[in-house]
């Protein structure tokens, strides 16, 4: 129980990722947190400060600051709930209940559904198990939400301050691809891998490429990084972020990474499979139980589920000890 109820605690700071490649002014994230400042009526800013150079770091609003628990009332999904209490803001696919007759613009109290039992498109107040995750602004209508006939998409509730008092921080202060929110494990991985100009680098797993991206950027797009994983759907993905970033330097492969070793394989130009040292450093974040992501609303993760990572765990080990005898590996 105390696992679960640590699980369930945001942390006290959100880190976000500084791209190298780009400008980045530091007033103007100064100035974005001085004008939440006076928007909510707040004495003191929050505490930032850079980590690396490529790694913000930014505290908690003080202490005496509290969200407003006095209006309608929005229901979202667990994982919507948990990424509001990180800083994000609501977006459409995440919304399961709005009560009737709210308008654009009202003030809203945002709550976690704890028990994945709110029906989509709820119009009366949730009386299942829910948790206050934070205030905001409604920008979307019941009808967009949920009366749209396809997959509603935009910004539903435009976050002020989550009940953890981490800073809600719009990426889109800067241009496309400058600042990026990413857990501090994950920025460590590619502090550790360390990539350099002309190096050879594989990322198995790579997708959604956020530690690929971050690579890229630490070589000043100049190491050749090759990126797998086992869908178009996730190579797209990887594609995306690299365009979002100005990363030229990735070729992005659909291919499962625990077949990606062969004693026949082929050149880097050919793909994957490859034989064995071609790489300089190899990168790998396979899959897991995800369980020191934090906050946890719902963890529905069982002993078995718990015991089945291992087996491809060991296929993906198996496969980068073939490819590379001495290999950097991170896991986060």
């Amino acid at each position: 129980m105390e696992i679960t109820a640590w699980l369930a605690q945001p942390p006290k700071y959100t880190t976000f990722r500084i791209n190298r490649m780009k400008i980045f002014d530091i007033e103007v994230f100064k100035q974005f947190l001085e004008k939440q400042r006076e928007d909510l009526h707040i004495l003191e800013a929050p505490t930032f400060y850079c980590l690396t150079a490529d790694c913000l770091v930014v505290e908690q609003w003080p202490v005496d600051v509290k969200p407003e628990n006095n209006n309608s009332e929005v229901i979202v999904d667990a994982m919507c709930g948990a990424a509001v209490l990180r800083g994000a803001h609501v977006f459409a696919p995440g919304v399961m209940g709005l009560p009737a007759g709210c308008s654009i613009n009202d003030k809203v109290n945002i709550y976690g559904d704890l028990e994945g039992k709110c029906k989509k498109g709820l119009k009366v107040v949730y009386t299942g198990k829910k948790q206050f995750v934070g205030t905001g602004y409604l920008r979307m209508m019941r009808h967009e939400l949920f009366n749209a006939g396809s997959p509603p998409s935009g910004l539903a509730v435009e976050v002020i301050l989550p009940a953890s008092r981490l800073p809600v921080v719009n990426e889109s202060i800067y241009p496309k691809g400058t600042l990026l929110l990413q857990n501090l494990p994950s920025l460590v991985c590619g502090q550790v891998v360390n990539a350099r100009p002309g190096e050879l680098i594989l990322d198995m797993c790579a997708a959604p490429g956020n530690k690929t991206t971050h690579l890229a950027e630490m070589s000043n797009n100049q190491a050749i990084i090759v990126a797998i994983d086992r869908t178009l759907q996730k190579v797209k993905k990887i594609q995306e972020n690299c365009e979002n970033h100005g990363v030229t330097c990735v070729r992005a492969y659909i291919f499962d990474s625990t077949k990606c070793y062969s004693s026949n394989g082929g050149s880097i130009d050919s793909g994957p499979p490859y034989k064995s040292n071609m790489f300089d450093k190899i990168l790998l974040d396979g899959p897991c139980s995800g369980l020191g992501q934090r906050p946890q609303l719902i963890n529905k993760m069982t002993p078995k589920m718990l015991q089945s990572y291992k087996f491809v765990q060991r296929k993906l080990f198996d496969a980068v000890s073939e490819l590379n005898y001495f290999f950097k590996c991170c896991a986060a």
